[in-house]
């Protein structure tokens, strides 16, 4: 079991507010009227365990989530670095989060594009064949439960 909160019924966005990708993905989020999570890393700090176990999910190292050209220090050779260089370099450098990262229920995704982040949200079409002309109740049942509209990449 992980350190990170993982609810199907949950989107949760990582993401800096110190980058306009952030910023735009965030607005997305905010703008929907279904649950989540916001965690803003330039106001939140994640831990240590929980930036390895976020980089294991996306199958990449701590130091792929980061665009390396966006850090305020120049770094000449990086290829000695491990997980925990990489941490303490995110933890100071927010704004270097290359892009957003969403999680609901197992799926976890790197977002280049903040608009994807709306494939999180399955569409709730429950009774959209039916009118209210037909003088019936209406089946307000999903009938998408199963149906699966994020690439589990």
């Amino acid at each position: 079991m992980g350190m990170i909160a993982r609810s199907k019924n949950q989107v949760t966005l990582i993401y800096s507010s110190n980058n306009r990708s952030g910023q735009k993905a965030y607005a997305y989020l905010k703008a929907s009227d279904k649950p989540y999570l916001a965690i803003d890393i330039s106001k939140t700090k994640i831990s240590d365990t929980q930036w390895v176990e976020l980089a294991n999910a996306l199958n990449k190292r701590v130091g792929d989530l980061l665009n390396k050209s966006l850090l305020k220090m120049e770094i000449k050779n990086t290829e000695e670095f491990d997980d925990h260089d990489w941490i303490k370099i995110i933890q100071k450098n927010d704004e270097a989060l290359s892009d957003a990262i969403v999680i609901k229920g197992e799926i976890t995704k790197q977002i280049s594009n903040p608009s994807a982040i709306m494939e999180f949200f399955q569409p709730d079409s429950a009774g959209m064949e039916q009118s209210p002309s037909d003088n019936n109740s209406f089946d307000n049942e999903r009938p998408t439960e199963d149906e699966k509209f994020i690439d589990p990449k």
